[in-house]
């Protein structure tokens, strides 16, 4: 069983994120944060390969846009590049969490046991 439901008028399958939840931080704490850094680390990958996918594809949609007729459309993919900015700023926050993630079972390693 993992972490027990703090508020059970929502269930725990909408509270948080499943690959993360399911590991306990119990027995063995140099396991379970090799896990955890993993886990995190791996969904960080994934969310980073779909927001580039996003990105790419949103631009692309919002580029093929009609703009202004006296600029052929420039305006429309500047704009477009503008939105999906965002997108691709969030893909670097998302690459630097996969990361933390690496670094968090070190981190133990290094405060907790320092002569392994």
């Amino acid at each position: 069983m993992s972490r027990p439901n703090p508020n059970p008028a929502r269930p725990v399958s909408r509270r948080g994120i499943t690959e993360l939840s399911g590991i306990e931080f119990t027995g063995s704490l140099g396991a379970a944060f090799l896990a955890y850094g993993r886990a995190l680390t791996g969904l960080a990958e994934r969310w980073n390969v779909e927001l580039e996918i996003a990105a790419a594809d949103a631009e692309a949609a919002m580029g093929s846009m009609k703009g202004h007729a006296l600029l052929f459309g420039l305006d429309s993919k500047v704009r477009a590049r503008r939105v999906a900015r965002r997108l691709k700023r969030a893909q670097t926050l998302v690459a630097a969490l996969g990361a933390r993630g690496e670094e968090f079972h070190r981190s133990y390693r290094r405060h907790f046991i320092p002569n392994a």
